[in-house]
This record gives structure tokens, C-alpha cells and sequence, in this order.
């Protein structure tokens, strides 16, 4: 039997969809004033005021993951990876290290939980089910994501048009992070699954692409396929380990 990872109260929280095909800033996390269009301006990355409390809320590790990330299949520039998240399960998360990843090639970034508050050298970073951008409170980047109800093939550039990217903005003015229902804190990649009530596992929500900002500027499309993978990608058993689908945003 597969762990029980949400609370019903969660599901609320993240599986609420909408007819619209680009959904609503403020519901899938990230500030209303905090956008990133993939320019080439820095980011201010974390209001110094609330250093002390991002990194208590991220659990860092100075320590760099050694966690598994491959490239399961690639046909050009569109690849299927794999991201082993699991990081010693519910109990240890605390204690062991994100894991990072570059979207250009899919390769983990060796970096600490520190350094790559100040690193652009990442995109993408995954423990257990939270995923965050580099963007905002989140790092220095231009990233930032964007949730889609379309199917992959149907999502382009023209899906996104003049619409900003949301950014990580997880703080009130009084350095309180905002949670969900679970307390993990609400990200721009918020959504990405739906929650079975028979058997308590998550599944990636049907029809779900992120449009998403590499640190960068440059923008992908990013679908979170699987949270029970094995290494070469059929679905297991143990959660936290991905398959992700990554191409340029055509």
C-alpha cells in the first residue's frame, strides 16, 4: 500500500481546475505583483527581511543532493527525465538536501540549498511533491510557471502570449509564509496533481503543462508525468521520484 501523502483538505487546494486554458494567477501561487516575462533584468531574489524565514521553511541543506536525475528518451530538444525526489521519505525530507535540475539538458545541478539561493545555474528544484522555479523568494533567476489546461501538443507560444509569468512570492509584508492545507508551501508549480481518495497516492493532474521560465529567461514546457517512476520510467511504488517531459516552448 502506497503511503498516504495528502490530507482531503489539500485536494481542495490543489486539484481545482478551471475551463480556461491559461488559469488565474493568484490561484496557482506566486504574488499578483511579482511576474517575470523572461527578460533580462535581474530578480531581486529574497527580501533580506525574510531571510530567516525562508530558510527555515525551505528545511536547506548545505550539502549537495546526490539524488538521482537522467534523461529517460529524447527526440531533439524534447526529453522525458527522471528526478529521484524521494529523499528518504516523509520523515528525512527535513534533513536531506533538494534536488536541482537544468531544463536546456536536463542534467541535476550540483549546488547546496545556500548556494542556490544565489546560483542561476538551476531551473527546476523537487523535494517530495513541492516543486519551485528559480524566481522570486525561490532564487535569482527569471523563472516562474504558469499552469495550462491544454494537452502538450496544443501548447505554444501563442497559449502564453503577452501574459507574465507568476513567480515564486511565498511572504506577506510581515515575513508569514503562506501554506496549504498540507504546509508546504505554495509554489507556482501548485496544481500539478490530482489526489486519489480509494488508494491516497497522487497522480499528475490529465491534461496539465506548466509553461515555465528557465533562470535564464528562456521559456519551456514542463508536465510532471508520473510521482512513482522507476529509473527507467515504467510507474513504481515508492513516491517522490518523477517523470518529467521538458521541450522549448515552441
Amino acid at each position: 500500500m502506497r503511503m498516504k501523502l495528502l490530507s482531503c483538505a489539500l485536494v481542495a487546494a490543489l486539484v481545482s481546475c478551471s475551463s480556461e486554458p491559461v488559469e488565474d494567477d493568484e490561484a496557482m501561487g506566486g504574488g499578483s505583483g511579482s511576474t517575470s516575462t523572461g527578460g533580462t533584468d535581474s530578480v531581486d531574489p529574497t527580501p533580506s527581511a525574510c531571510s530567516a524565514a525562508l530558510k527555515q521553511s525551505l528545511s536547506l541543506v548545505d550539502e549537495v543532493s546526490t539524488a538521482a536525475v537522467s534523461v529517460l528518451s529524447e527526440n531533439g530538444d524534447d526529453r522525458v527525465l527522471y528526478v529521484d525526489a524521494s529523499l528518504g521519505g516523509l520523515n528525512e525530507q527535513d534533513s536531506q538536501p533538494w534536488v536541482y535540475v537544468k531544463l536546456a539538458t536536463g542534467e541535476g545541478i550540483a549546488v547546496t540549498d545556500l548556494a542556490a539561493l544565489t546560483s542561476k545555474g538551476w531551473d527546476l528544484a523537487f523535494k517530495r511533491s513541492v516543486v519551485r522555479t528559480n524566481s522570486g523568494d525561490s532564487g535569482p533567476g527569471l523563472g516562474g510557471a504558469i499552469r495550462i489546461a491544454l494537452p502538450w501538443d496544443a501548447v505554444d507560444s501563442s497559449t502564453l502570449g503577452n501574459k507574465a509569468l507568476p513567480i515564486e512570492s511565498w511572504f506577506d509584508a510581515d515575513c508569514m509564509l503562506e501554506r496549504d492545507a498540507s504546509q508546504n508551501i505554495i509554489t507556482t508549480f501548485s496544481g500539478w496533481s490530482a489526489y486519489d481518495e480509494a488508494e491516497h497516492v497522487l497522480s499528475a493532474a490529465p491534461d496539465v503543462v506548466f509553461i515555465t521560465g528557465a533562470a535564464d529567461g528562456s521559456l519551456f514546457k514542463v508536465s510532471l508525468l508520473d510521482y512513482y517512476s522507476t529509473p527507467t520510467g515504467t510507474h513504481g511504488s515508492v513516491s517522490g521520484r518523477y517523470k518529467v517531459r521538458v521541450a522549448p516552448l515552441p
